[in-house]
């Protein structure tokens, strides 16, 4: 080496500006997990969304079709003294005289006829043709009208609730409620009829002051609870036959559609 001359050293490899194959497999991972939660989280409120639409669709018909049940019912006491409740109504079934107008009385009626059956309740109409209350003649030709699918019972405890329930004022020989010192007459018992394997007799019709509905009706598919939103929707309401205000007086049998106490 001569002297004074200075020797140059290998130029130094500058550091390449990017990611490693590991940092790129890291950030794809990532970005992956990312765009998979997204993705759910949209599927999953689209779907929620779906189920409390058809929920609240089937809310809505269900509370339309009891409506009309349980406004007819409120129409039952198409004249005084009239039974409105028919013998033969049970647990399934319900069959009553129902009319409505600004008359009190009606010359002209309808008798219904709703019967639960394969998760539907269908309603016959039969128009009167003749006779006068309580012995009307009936057309034989009904109206057949659907009023609701997709419905069931319901089910309390493993026991599955009535479709149509019957209640009567208390009368001489009932039990005296608790706290009671002596019977309620004025009061409607609790305690509902039970129809016999043909429904109520004739006598037990007499004495039906309130009905109940009761059942059960859920989206298409969605008969099991998986999510609150999948939830069966429960429907009930209640029709009490009066026109005048119930006796205490233990002598008065507080008789439905009665014209005076």
């Amino acid at each position: 080496m001569m002297p004074g001359h200075r020797v140059l050293a290998p130029a130094r490899v500058r550091a390449a500006d990017g990611f490693t194959l590991i940092e790129l497999l890291v950030a794809m991972l990532i970005a992956t997990v990312v765009t998979m939660a997204a993705v759910s989280f949209l599927i999953f409120t689209t779907e929620d969304v779906s189920h409390i639409t058809a929920r609240v669709g089937v809310d809505q018909t269900g509370r339309v079709a009891l409506q009309r049940v349980i406004s007819e019912l409120h129409s039952a006491c198409v004249a005084p003294n009239v039974v409105p409740v028919l013998e033969g109504s049970g647990e399934k079934v319900i069959k009553f005289v129902s009319e409505s107008g600004e008359g009190s009385a009606f010359a002209n009626v309808e008798k219904h006829e709703i019967t639960f059956a394969e998760g539907a309740l269908t309603e016959k109409s039969y128009k009167s043709t003749g006779g006068a209350a309580p012995s009307y003649t009936w057309s034989t030709t009904p109206t057949t009208t659907k009023l609701l699918t997709g419905i069931r019972q319901t089910e309390v405890s493993s026991t599955k609730t009535p479709i149509f329930r019957y209640y009567r004022y208390y009368r001489e020989g009932d039990a005296i409620p608790v706290g009671d010192t002596k019977l309620p007459y004025g009061e409607i018992n609790p305690e509902a009829i039970t129809p016999g394997s043909t429904g109520v007799s004739a006598e037990e019709a007499e004495d039906i002051t309130k009905v109940t509905v009761n059942f059960t009706v859920a989206p298409e598919g969605k008969e099991s609870v998986a999510f609150n939103h999948d939830r069966p929707v429960v429907l009930e309401d209640s029709a009490v036959f009066r026109l005048a205000p119930s006796s205490e007086a233990s002598n008065n049998p507080n008789l439905p559609c009665t014209e005076a106490t």
